[in-house]
């Protein structure tokens, strides 16, 4: 009696709007932790940890109001498996704090994602509901950088140096950091216009739409052009009913990454400015004895590969180029070298930034920046296998289920897995699936968790919307 008067009671408080409100603070509080916007940082770090906590608290008293004990399945056992996996890699991490610290918050991350689908499983609406969430918080960090550009252009803008050109990273602390939820939020974006039914609604989806885009394009990040895009694309070919529309839909998608590829290449490098913003050449006093002189300072550990020889002015470097690696090719095979000392399990979870050291001169990181390099590094290849294994049949299975829905039902399946999709081509250029304080993190494993409440795990399983 009292556990049915107490799922009465949160049935009826507010309880999507308040979730729908966490998650959007959750993306935006995440994004000014890492922004331009550098006296906002420090309490950003703080209350993303709060945002977090009160995303999963809601999350989990939703699930219970709403509690179907025949939606839990394989899906949310392999999701306990994996943090799990997470949990034990402190018994052999070279950092066991930090593995059970962050291997801690990822599980928190994982246990409200599930939970948020549970309690919305069954309810197109709700679903629905949650993924308007994820692209209001990307449209407020789209309209916020645009802010910024507004009242502290010096802030908005990267300089360009003799490498890149200018690039805007609006309420990012870099061109690569807003525009990751930007990329993961592009097809939600797509599906709310496409969903709206009423001409105002359409409009501000559109005017959505655009804004990421434009953001996306204008900061010249390639792992957000290629995640933003690839999700449409992969939005595109999933969502229409008819293979007419699908390769008209696709083509459109084409024409628009063309366009937006152009354009990125408008701008360009200053040949005055220096390598790296800041960068500057120290001439050294006269050593004693007659050893001669270098005209610069001894390199960094972190310009150890990929420079001159100590002595030898380095008198180019050339632009970067669309397909260029921009030092990433070197860091990744550092990375690799790395893991394959540990390949079976890695250094533990969370230990990517702490055993990954940057020796690289065309690089400037602390991790490898790639989401799978770093899951190798971390738990392994038998670790970054169970995460794809994961990651990969819940994608497999709601794009294979799509057909078999309903209208409304196939379209927000559709957006789910296009999400993931962007998320899983950001990887490729970022290290952040399993980093929660990331402004993607939460976006991408709430999508994973919505497509799987989306795709029936057993006969009957699902109810009316």
């Amino acid at each position: 009696m009292v556990a049915a008067a107490v799922r009465a009671a949160l049935d009826r408080l507010p309880l999507e709007r308040a979730l729908q409100l966490s998650i959007a603070a959750l993306i935006v509080v995440t994004v000014l932790s890492q922004g331009s916007l550098v006296s906002w940082v420090e309490t950003a770090k703080k209350l993303r940890w709060a945002a977090l906590l009160v995303f999963a608290g809601l999350a989990l008293a939703y699930a219970y109001a709403r509690f179907d004990r025949r939606r839990v399945g394989v899906v949310q056992a392999a999701a306990g498996v994996l943090c799990l996996l997470a949990l034990a890699s402190a018994t052999w991490s070279a950092f066991p704090r930090l593995t059970i610290q962050r291997a801690g918050v990822f599980t928190v991350l994982v246990v409200a994602a599930g939970a948020l689908a549970l309690g919305a499983a069954g309810r197109t609406a709700s679903m629905r509901r949650m993924v308007e969430a994820i692209v209001a918080g990307a449209a407020i960090v789209a309209v916020g950088g645009l802010l910024v550009l507004a009242f502290r252009h010096d802030r908005a803008i990267q300089p360009a140096t003799s490498v890149l050109a200018a690039r805007y990273q609006g309420l990012g602390g870099g061109p690569n950091t807003a525009m990751m939820v930007l990329a993961v939020a592009t097809p939600l974006a797509a599906y709310a216009m496409l969903e709206a039914r009423r001409v105002v609604a359409r409009a501000l989806a559109l005017v959505i739409v655009v804004l990421v885009l434009g953001s996306i394009v204008a900061s010249g990040s390639r792992g957000a052009i290629v995640g933003g895009f690839g999700g449409l694309l992969a939005f595109a070919l999933v969502a229409p009913a008819t293979l007419r529309q699908r390769v008209v839909a696709g083509a459109v998608v084409v024409a628009l990454l063309v366009v937006a590829v152009a354009i990125t290449r408008i701008p360009q490098p200053d040949p005055a400015a220096p390598a790296l913003p800041g960068a500057q050449e120290t001439p050294l006093e006269r050593p004693p004895g007659n050893r001669p002189i270098s005209p610069l300072e001894p390199p960094r550990l972190s310009d150890d590969v990929g420079r001159p020889p100590f002595g030898v002015a380095e008198t180019t470097r050339r632009p970067r180029t669309l397909f260029g690696s921009s030092g990433r090719a070197q860091a990744w095979e550092g990375a690799i070298d790395v893991g394959a000392q540990r390949p079976v399990a890695g250094y533990g979870f969370g230990t990517e930034d702490h055993v990954f050291f940057d020796r690289y001169a065309a690089f400037n990181s602390n991790t490898p920046e790639n989401s799978y390099i770093g899951l190798f590094l971390q738990v392994g290849a038998v670790g970054l296998a169970a995460f794809l294994a994961f990651l990969g049949t819940v994608l497999v299975r709601g794009v294979a289920a799509t057909p078999r829905l309903a209208d409304a039902e196939r379209g927000l399946a559709a957006a789910c897995a296009a999400a993931v999709v962007a998320g899983l081509l950001v990887a490729v250029f970022q290290s952040y699936l399993y980093a929660v304080g990331n402004n993607a993190t939460g976006a991408v494993w709430i999508c994973v968790f919505l497509l799987a409440g989306l795709t029936p795990l057993r006969k009957h399983a699902t109810e009316p919307a």
